[in-house]
């Protein structure tokens, strides 16, 4: 095939995929967490459950109304501005031996894959904590049924993390190693 046959070849390609593309980048909606900027999240100290807050940094969601199988979650937490409910378990939660903010001043989840349930949304993606990466699932459930343009959404997501999986195994006969996330979010439409 000769550059001239190639070239138009390509130009017909671009032709024909360019409304393809368009229509797939324009069928999702851009949303960020509203107001609230924390996720609350349950811990276990001997037992007795306390709670605390991630501290949101960014929050992406594209999400498809007609495909949402299609839609995409992106949430960063800054973890040095997080809280474990009171000053002493702050400190802890943000050292070394646990998060090791210093470090690790951040925590990222991708949604890499959204399957539709009759309770709610299986939300499958990628967290990212103290430089280690591993699969979680967290489970998101619509107060309401939405339409397309709407200007706010209101969400449940529950999930369970283990964090010794992602090495934050400090005071372990004191903490429990899981970590409950159950929060209300609101999600508010850009423009």
């Amino acid at each position: 095939m000769n550059l001239k046959n190639l070239l138009r070849f390509e130009i017909i390609l671009i032709f024909f995929a360019f409304p393809l593309f368009v229509n797939n980048l324009f069928a999702s909606e851009r949303y960020t967490i509203a107001n609230s900027k924390a996720l609350k999240f349950t811990y276990f100290v001997s037992g007795v459950p306390l709670y605390g807050k991630f501290h949101l940094d960014t929050s992406y969601f594209a999400i498809d109304f007609t495909e949402e199988q299609q839609s995409k979650f992106y949430i960063k937490v800054d973890i040095r501005k997080s809280t474990a409910g009171f000053p002493l378990a702050t400190s802890a939660m943000l050292g070394q031996s646990v998060l090791n903010a210093n470090k690790y001043p951040f925590m990222e989840f991708k949604s890499t894959s959204i399957s539709k349930n009759d309770k709610g949304y299986r939300v499958s993606g990628l967290l990212k904590l103290k430089g280690v990466q591993k699969n979680i699932v967290i489970m998101v459930f619509t107060k309401d049924k939405y339409r397309k343009n709407a200007k706010t959404l209101m969400f449940k997501i529950m999930s369970s993390i283990n964090r010794y999986d992602f090495g934050a195994d400090g005071f372990p006969f004191l903490v429990g190693k899981e970590i409950k996330l159950n929060s209300s979010i609101e999600l508010i439409r850009g423009d």
